[in-house]
């Protein structure tokens, strides 16, 4: 059962378990690091990573922060991100991929799987098409409006 959110830019919803969530977004937060420019957008998802060994399961899809206590549930909604901050997501979540298949390491099938369900879905945004056709969600998420991250100012 899916237990952690995403919301991609018309809505459609990205949900899986919590655990795979967390190392698809370490992943490609590892790989926004690489990037030129990214650095406050890399240090901005940072807040979200799951440390393993020292931060504790909610039960619900997020996690408790053990330095902090903090409470903190990793539902992104891209739309909240600037332009710039969703085209280094995206490049992070391709270079990730790329990455996982080079490697060429049967561990890795459940992660690339859902790179690539998640890349699917971008490209179908591009294109336009009808966010119902691949939406891991019954409905459309409204966008909240809000504006989140680096890059606003």
């Amino acid at each position: 059962m899916a237990s952690t959110f995403w919301y991609l830019e018309d809505g459609r919803g990205f949900a899986r378990r919590w655990s795979g969530m967390f190392y698809m977004l370490k992943l490609i937060n590892n790989e926004i690091k690489l990037i030129n420019g990214a650095e406050d957008f890399s240090q901005y998802l940072d807040h979200y990573i799951w440390d393993e060994e020292a931060d504790e399961y909610n039960g619900y899809g997020g996690f408790i922060r053990a330095s902090t206590s903090e409470d903190i549930m990793p539902e992104i909604d891209l739309r909240e991100f600037t332009e710039t901050n969703r085209n280094y997501f995206w490049k992070g979540a391709q270079n990730a991929l790329r990455k996982l298949i080079i490697a060429n390491d049967e561990k890795y099938e459940g992660i690339i799987f859902l790179m690539k369900n998640l890349l699917d879905m971008h490209k179908r945004i591009k294109r336009g098409e009808n966010p119902q056709l691949l939406n891991h969600l019954k409905n459309i998420e409204p966008y909240s409006g809000e504006k989140k991250g680096p890059g606003w100012e």
